[in-house]
């Protein structure tokens, strides 16, 4: 099978789809009990010192309601599929939360040792509670990364993050960038597939694009102290993840934020206020003609509706208000602890959003503590940068059980 890469209907800043694995595979089990093989056990401490509470830590993964699809969904003949709430945790105050998303098996019919799962993690679209995917008609786009996937042979479940859901009742707000609770949510909707009766395996990887692709790196990190109980995490995809986002904060106050970072810095600012009530948009957005949270609608993404007037200087009114942005940005960077999950890392040389010097540095990061991550340079697709078939080999092999290449 051809790979291909869907993209959103809304500009392309961060909600690009990730696409299809190459060719259908069946069920396999691995065999290798060295760390280099493509699969990881629940066994080593958590990244974060929040305290989960007994309720969060009880309930994880947990079904609350499931849904049929719109019928606007189109998917391949035979697909079984059904939009779930499930319980999960935030990783900013370890209380227990609802998250919406949707499951998706290729037919009724598992194969032996059940359907290959990958749990998708969705780029950017907003941060409020009408930018999740599995409410839109198309769930953004990414319907065409959901049919890949089917076509290929797997399973797939989708998350739409804590905070960004109408059928999940009062939420807390989504904590964008916010890593802990990105890939609870990730991990998470991989327990609850499992548990959904549909022939699904517990053996499982995880795949997404920038923001998406920080949620399942963050996945790969939190699994040994969080994954108990969610299967075998075999390896995870990340495509332009954004991994560490300091640099927004810097380079608004030096006015070089190119105009892709532009469009996207009331979406982190906003985001990251909704975490942590020190960062006030007012204090970073006053140029802007609006303090309006930016919100999706008409199926459009909230990336898709901002509008950042060119040469516009977005720099904090004071020089505290820009170091209080600027913390809790590093806080949020990635990695914070090493993993034993494989990772393949995608990314390009001409990204608008994530510097170059940022991406490979943060990756050499990862290496010296020791992460098994092969890293992929493209050097001119920008930030929708297409793997090809190497990712569609990569996860076949890590299914497969065979060792899990590195190039740290």
């Amino acid at each position: 099978m051809k790979s291909r890469w869907g993209r959103a209907r809304s500009v392309g800043v961060c909600v690009a789809v990730v696409s299809v694995f190459g060719m259908g595979i069946a069920a396999c089990t691995s065999t290798s009990n060295d760390d280099s093989t493509a699969g990881a056990s629940s066994s080593t401490a958590s990244s974060t010192s929040v305290k989960l509470s007994a309720e969060a830590v009880e309930q994880r993964g947990g079904i609350v309601r499931t849904d049929d699809i719109p019928e606007a969904w189109s998917l391949p003949d035979g697909t079984v599929a059904k939009r779930l709430v499930y319980r999960s945790t935030s990783g900013v105050d370890g209380s227990a939360t609802n998250v919406s998303g949707a499951v998706f098996v290729p037919g009724p019919t598992p194969p032996a040792g059940g359907w290959p799962l990958i749990a998708y993690a969705h780029g950017t679209t907003g941060i409020t509670p009408d930018c999740a995917p599995s409410d839109q008609a198309d769930m953004f786009g990414d319907l065409t990364a959901v049919r890949d996937f089917l076509d290929a042979g797997y399973a797939v479940v989708t998350t739409d993050y804590q905070g960004l859901g109408t059928r999940t009742g009062q939420q807390a707000p989504h904590p964008y960038l916010e890593p802990v609770t990105a890939g609870y949510n990730v991990i998470d909707s991989a327990r609850a597939a499992q548990s959904t009766g549909l022939g699904i395996s517990p053996r499982w990887l995880a795949a997404g694009r920038s923001q998406g692709g920080a949620a399942v790196w963050s996945a790969a990190e939190e699994f040994g102290g969080y994954g108990g109980g969610s299967g075998e995490l075999l390896g995870v995809v990340a495509v332009a993840p954004l991994l560490d986002p300091q640099y927004f904060a810097t380079r608004a106050q030096e006015n070089t934020l190119t105009r892709a970072q532009q469009h996207l810095y009331p979406l982190v600012v906003h985001g990251v206020s909704q975490a942590d009530p020190a960062v006030k948009p007012g204090d970073h957005l006053s140029t802007l003609d609006t303090s309006a949270v930016p919100a999706c609608g008409d199926d459009r993404t909230a990336v898709s509706m901002l509008s950042v007037p060119a040469n516009t200087s977005l720099g904090a009114v004071t020089p505290e208000a820009a170091r209080t942005l600027h913390a809790r940005l590093k806080a949020y960077t990635l990695p914070r602890t090493a993993t034993k999950v494989p990772i393949l890392a995608v990314y390009s040389a001409a990204d608008d959003v994530i510097p170059i010097d940022v991406m490979e540095n943060t990756l050499d990061r990862a290496c010296d503590a020791g992460d098994r991550v092969l890293s992929a340079r493209h050097e001119k697709q920008g930030h929708i940068v297409d793997p090809g078939p190497a990712m569609a080999a990569w996860v076949r092999d890590r299914v497969a059980g065979l060792p899990a290449p590195s190039n740290c």
